[in-house]
């Protein structure tokens, strides 16, 4: 039989006709997954946002998940959320949250295969513990190594933690102390005094250590201006030798020694030089205006600062100490005003708190200013420690060092004030040496 076509249609209608059937036929199905793909993504992109605002939350994160879940099932299924979770477990037990997959990740994961952290992220975990990596700069003790474990287990709520943890810190401490026999063996061959060896393995612990003879040679090097500077401080120390920490020029000797200090400072011998200065006689106050000094804008400051009702009673010498006749003050002592008038000295202590609540930066040091406020603007020893807490009331932050002065600024007075001096017998050596 033949067809005959109607002379209104084409066959390019006859064609157009069958593939708008086609099309209603499979149009609802690609609309609903496109609508789904979409959902999907939508999923994932608020999963983000959550995890981003929980923080590492575990209660704010699992929400987040269930609701996930619910709107892109392959979410569940990629292990991702699980993943996730112990991310920040082991975040939180390192004080720092796991980063949440990007979009083009979670899109690509296939189904069941979950995202698991490479060698370099697992690294990057561990050393942002609160403990040191080993190194060889950096050997850990057994103590350490339990309580780093302990902490560990315990944050991250799994007690077969503890030994992964303590085994992985033994065999980075294994290896660290190996690399560090092997640098000290090379400094010694490189002719390096075995006396210096623990400066000298401080001041070079920036240097790459891969190659020990590299490393002992270019340390070497480093450690020369380290030399000069130890060699300016022990000179200052040797009687007979114009020694001016011995004499009436104390303050400008203890000044010719910044340079040397601030430089080893910088190289990480700080706490050492403070060591070997107290050895030699030189006083909390003293040490500190060494590395942090009054600047000019502090000194005109203490300048404004209205006068107190107590004049330090001191000399600077022993000549002047024996020559002086009684010294007494033109005011009432301060035990005499805090028992009969303690609201002036209640507003002479607001007033210093005032000043050191606008003046303290984080260099500053309070010993130093104390000295210079006692000396010049006469208030007692007793009204500084006060003064600062309440200044600290009023929003005044110190940090750990001025935390360490404040023990001093609270229980020893200046030590030229001669009435204290002699009731302390340790004090009366310092200040015949000039000591302030």
């Amino acid at each position: 039989m033949v067809s005959i076509l109607p002379s209104a249609r084409t066959p390019w209608d006859v064609l157009g006709a069958q593939t708008g059937q086609a099309l209603q036929s499979v149009l609802p199905g690609a609309v609903n997954q496109g609508f789904q793909r979409q959902q999907g993504l939508n999923a994932i992109d608020q999963l983000q946002q959550a995890l981003g605002a929980a923080g590492g939350g575990i209660n704010k994160m699992l929400p987040a998940l269930a609701r996930a879940y619910t709107l892109n099932p392959n979410l569940e299924r990629s292990g991702l959320g699980q993943q996730y979770l112990q991310q920040a477990k082991v975040g939180n037990a390192y004080g720092n949250a796991p980063q949440m997959a990007d979009q083009a990740t979670l899109t690509a994961m296939p189904p069941g295969r979950p995202n698991q952290p490479n060698q370099g992220q697992a690294q990057q975990q561990t050393q942002q513990s609160s403990f040191a990596t080993p190194s060889p700069f950096n050997i850990m003790t057994k103590d350490e190594m339990d309580e780093e474990s302990k902490r560990f287990a315990q944050k991250l709520g799994d007690p077969n933690a503890y030994n992964t943890r303590f085994n992985q810190l033994q065999a980075q401490n294994d290896a660290a102390t190996s690399q560090r026999q092997a640098l000290e063996e090379a400094a010694l061959n490189a002719n390096v005094n075995p006396a210096d060896l623990p400066r000298f393995m401080v001041v070079n612990s920036h240097l790459d250590p891969r190659n020990p003879s590299e490393w002992a040679q270019n340390a070497k090097r480093n450690f020369a201006d380290v030399k000069n500077n130890d060699q300016a401080l022990r000179r200052a120390f040797i009687p007979g030798l114009g020694n001016g920490l011995l004499g009436q020029n104390r303050d400008e000797a203890l000044k010719r020694l910044q340079p040397a200090l601030q430089d080893n400072a910088k190289r990480g011998l700080e706490q050492e030089d403070r060591a070997y200065l107290a050895s030699q006689y030189v006083t909390p106050t003293e040490i500190e205006t060494l590395y942090n000094p009054l600047t000019k804008q502090l000194e005109k400051e203490i300048s404004s600062l209205p006068k107190g009702l107590f004049p330090a009673q001191k000399k600077t010498t022993w000549k002047g100490l024996t020559r002086a006749k009684a010294l007494k003050s033109p005011f009432v002592s301060y035990e005499e005003a805090l028992e009969k008038d303690p609201q002036a000295i209640q507003i002479m202590n607001s007033r210093l708190a005032d000043f050191f609540l606008k003046n303290v930066k984080d260099d500053s040091s309070l010993l130093g200013i104390r000295e210079k406020i006692w000396e010049d603007r006469d208030y007692d020893w007793r009204q500084f420690g006060p003064a600062i807490r309440q200044a600290q009331e009023k929003g005044l932050k110190l940090n750990p060092r001025q935390e360490r002065e404040m023990k001093t600024v609270e229980t020893q007075p200046p030590i030229q004030s001669l009435p204290d001096i002699f009731k302390d017998l340790s004090r009366i050596l310092p200040f015949l040496r000039g000591a302030r």
